[in-house]
């Protein structure tokens, strides 16, 4: 989607500094805590255009960290920033190749500060839309879909990243949902006090009703408005997560990617604008409302007024290992040795801004890991739907159980931690992975794990020998289990739909928790209201998804942020546009 405003492009051409008019690429080299980095810096004008990481060999979940301070580099286009807490010697060897680089280039840091001088003396410019949405992953593009079918005219989705969709492009799209057509063809039995009641046992008493109940209200619509209206496509299978007491999850073919490009397509095709390398960093207030938000692009200011409102959709802090550790009451660490699933662009700059705007902040300290990911990258394993939807054992370094396999990622993470290293192995039965096509759908991820070290195909003997677990235990884990499932009943964890693990070949593979989502955020009303710290409305300004707090409380159910997202993304946009008749 390349739907950038020409005329706006012309008017940053025009006030861009004209003394070189050269652009090139220089690569550097530095020394983190591991081993070398290595980053390729394009330089223009005197001006950071973009920093590449080319090779690292710091743990996983700091190449992040490195993105961060690549951003915070090219925003202030100086080298003069600290190192990231936690990261030291990471964070210096990569300031180092940034500076290897500009060596390379002949620019010193007098030039880098006498371009911002520059810029600093152009002029600000300014674009007024009837709606501005900050941030293009799911809620963002909800959002803009649902202005435009109600009738705005010029709605504008600004993105700090060169490519849309942030988490909800990195997740796998599911759409958990009562009484959806699916449930009805297999004759599943489920009901919205169900849905609501799931929620709120999930969320341990900290959930907001209210939205809890707003969000099961159009829950049903919605899942049809996507299918229908906007076209995304579900698989005529039924998933199961845990935490719900059902199967109830709808699974979109091509997981998020494909949900995110449908949602693109369809803004795209109604006429949404869509600004990229563009990072907002104020809300521009005036007389207790919002107007406007402040963003950079490309060294120049911009100011985006959104004349009938202003959305929020920026998503969590999940990338932020500084706001983790802030808030963090309820894990021994949040700190950089623990990755995250997140795009590193999730780093809770919208929740921020609207904090500086007098906005209310909820539920900070509940933060969610996922316990299923793979320790090269701190990334989910997407053949772990064989463990959600199909059948899989979890073990430990001693080749035994320690978890109901089917519980909340809440509860399967935190008996992870106390595991042997904090590592834990999920295995696949041939008969699962094959009924599941497997090996076809993900063959990508496979071969990419296989060569990462971390994920084997064999025998049950095979698999033990490769993790250095020992095999009796793990064979005599897998014949107890087959025992129980006979029985029908789990007296080791009280697992309940226990399917029996059958032959190889088997797949196997390591696992590490990572932080997945924040739940906590902006406080907003029924009606996607930001909510001020005296307990008031902020006028003009809305937020939707994971940038919000109060729905989930302590803890999110698997396959829920999609139906959070879209309920909240079409309501901010429809109370913007009912308000908008009102004025």
């Amino acid at each position: 989607m390349k739907k950038i405003l020409l005329a706006l492009l012309l008017m940053l051409s025009a006030c861009a500094p004209q003394s070189i008019n050269n652009t090139d690429t220089f690569q550097g080299e530095g020394f983190g805590k591991q081993g070398k980095i290595i980053v390729d810096v394009v330089i223009k004008d005197d001006k950071i255009e973009h920093i590449e990481l080319v090779k690292h060999s710091e743990v996983p979940g700091f190449s992040g960290k490195m993105i961060q301070l690549a951003d915070e580099i090219i925003s202030k286009n100086s080298i003069d920033v600290d190192t990231i807490a936690g990261a030291t010697l990471t964070s210096q060897g990569f300031i180092d190749a940034v500076k290897d680089a500009l060596t390379q280039a002949g620019i010193t840091q007098e030039d880098l500060m006498n371009a911002n001088m520059q810029e600093q003396q152009q002029k600000i410019i300014e674009q007024h839309s009837d709606l501005v949405i900050v941030g293009s992953g799911g809620a963002g593009f909800v959002a803009a879909i649902q202005a435009k079918q109600l009738g705005f005219e010029k709605v504008t989705i600004i993105e700090k990243m060169a490519f849309n969709g942030g988490n909800t492009r990195m997740s796998g799209g599911e759409y958990a949902c009562y009484n959806n057509w699916v449930q009805e063809s297999e004759g599943i039995i489920d009901s919205k006090e169900a849905f609501i009641e799931d929620i709120l046992i999930s969320g341990q008493g900290r959930s907001n009703e209210t939205l809890v109940r707003t969000l099961a209200d159009h829950v049903l619509e919605n899942a049809y408005w996507l299918r229908d209206e906007i076209g995304v496509q579900y698989k005529d299978e039924q998933s199961w997560y845990g935490g719900h007491r059902v199967a109830r999850t709808l699974w979109p073919v091509g997981d998020g990617p494909a949900y995110v490009n449908t949602l693109a397509q369809k803004a795209e095709e109604l006429g949404v604008e869509v600004i990229y390398n563009t990072k907002a960093v104020e809300i521009i207030m005036e007389n207790g409302q919002a107007i406007g938000i402040k963003a950079v692009s490309d060294g120049n200011s911009l100011h985006f007024y959104g004349d009938s409102g202003i959305i929020l959709a920026t998503g969590g802090f999940s990338a932020n290992v500084e706001m983790r550790q802030q808030y963090n009451t309820q894990w021994p660490t949040l700190d950089a040795s623990i990755p995250t699933t997140n795009s590193p662009a999730i780093v809770g700059d919208g929740i921020l801004m609207a904090q500086a705007a007098g906005a209310n902040l909820i539920d900070m300290d509940a933060i969610q890991l996922y316990p299923i990911n793979n320790p090269a990258t701190g990334n989910y394993y997407f053949v772990d739907y064989a463990r959600l939807i199909g059948n899989a054992l979890l073990v430990n370094k001693d080749g035994e159980r320690f978890v109901d396999e089917k519980e909340t990622r809440e509860i399967i993470s935190r008996a992870a931690i106390e595991q042997k290293d904090a590592m834990i192995y999920e295995i696949i039965d041939d008969q699962v992975a094959k009924s599941m096509n497997l090996e076809e759908d993900y063959a990508s991820e496979i071969a990419r794990c296989l060569d990462q070290g971390v994920l084997i195909k064999g025998s049950l003997k095979e698999c033990a020998e490769f993790f250095d677990i020992p095999y009796e235990t793990l064979a005599a884990t897998i014949e107890h289990y087959n025992e129980m499932a006979a029985q029908g009943v789990d007296t080791d964890f009280n697992r309940t739909d226990l399917i029996p693990i059958g032959d190889g070949p088997y797949l196997m593979f390591a696992c590490i928790v990572s932080v997945h989502h924040t739940m906590g955020g902006v406080q907003i009303d029924e009606n996607a209201h930001v909510i001020d710290t005296k307990g008031n409305i902020i006028p003009n300004l809305y937020a939707a998804g994971e940038v919000t707090g109060g729905i989930h409380g302590a803890n999110r159910l698997g396959s829920l942020s999609i139906p959070d997202t879209v309920c909240f993304g079409r309501i901010a946009a429809a109370t913007a546009y009912n308000e908008h008749l009102k004025k």
